[in-house]
């Protein structure tokens, strides 16, 4: 018999299949968004067709929207989060872009309540919300103009992200150091950015996270995608959690890293991850960002 090539050998697997699904989504996409001309700003399109290179690591995608839109707009920062309109708590943080000229304290750290009027308009409003001055804006409470005071916010666009079947996420652009200017072009960039680039991209980028069988460092990873980790209710799939899981659950909920929770947990590195490995393992989620979005939609016993 005579010698065949490795390549003869390879038998498909669901990596590979996965792998072939990422390079399908990210056709469809530039096929839609870029070759059909549904992106109105023209800067824009940049920003989309280097996100689409990123469209299997979903921090790296929003970090090269944030860092854009937060440059485009002349805004002090910009964050996102994962959540729901329904959550009694919303998440910030997810991704966060900051201007570098400035020393812009970070939104995200801790959960923001997400049954303010002002939060819920976020959710609902069918375009971005636009709070001019933080201190003399009549639907935000005390406690939320506190939090947004000790994160030195002036004004605001925030508006949700969403998909046909609803919203998922927020973003949010501050401004810190002075007042947003009155231009109608920032504004349109930032409702065209989220409408036209953000909404198609993100979206996919979510559904890979939740359901890659294989990290960012092509290590395997076990659980099954969020969609169908919805299906256990939540008191079951905490039932199975320890004590210390469900406080480092806690933080990653928050928004904290990896190294920040080992810091507070006093924890070695290695021991914070191996923890998360065995919270997503119960949870039956594949990522990081599908746990933080499975914890936004659960109300955790206090630690």
């Amino acid at each position: 018999m005579g010698a065949q090539s490795h390549e003869a050998w390879h038998i498909p697997t669901f990596a590979d299949d996965f792998r072939e699904d990422v390079f399908v989504k990210q056709r469809k996409l530039r096929t839609r968004l870029l070759d059909c001309g549904a992106i109105r700003d023209a800067h824009a399109r940049d920003l989309a067709a280097h996100m689409l290179l990123y469209l299997d690591d979903l921090s790296g995608c929003w970090s090269i929207a944030t860092s854009w839109l937060r440059a485009e707009l002349r805004c002090q920062r910009v964050d996102t989060g994962f959540g729901m309109r329904e959550a009694r708590d919303y998440f910030p943080g997810f991704a966060e872009a900051k201007d570098a000229n400035y020393d812009v304290p970070s939104f995200g750290g801790k959960a923001v309540d997400n049954r303010d009027a002002a939060m819920q308009a976020m959710w609902l409003d069918p375009h971005p919300v636009i709070f001019a001055d933080i201190k003399q804006d009549s639907r935000i409470t005390m406690r939320l103009r506190q939090r947004l005071a000790g994160a030195r916010t002036k004004s605001k666009f925030a508006w949700a992200l969403r998909t046909g079947r609803g919203s998922y996420g927020l973003i949010c652009a501050d401004w810190t150091e002075h007042f947003a200017p009155w231009e109608s072009g920032l504004y349109d960039c930032f409702e065209q950015t989220v409408v036209d680039v953000l909404n198609p991209i993100v979206a996919v980028a979510k559904e890979i996270a939740d359901r890659d069988p294989v990290s960012r460092n092509g290590e395997a990873q076990g659980g099954y995608p969020l969609t169908l980790s919805m299906g256990l209710s939540a008191p079951a799939w905490l039932a199975t959690l320890t004590q210390s899981e469900i406080e480092v659950a806690t933080l990653v909920a928050k928004g904290m890293s990896y190294k920040e929770i080992a810091r507070v947990r006093r924890r070695s590195f290695s021991t914070i991850d191996h923890q998360l490995r065995s919270i997503r393992q119960k949870t039956g989620v594949s990522s990081t960002s599908a746990l933080v979005s499975l914890l936004a939609r659960t109300e955790l016993p206090p630690v």
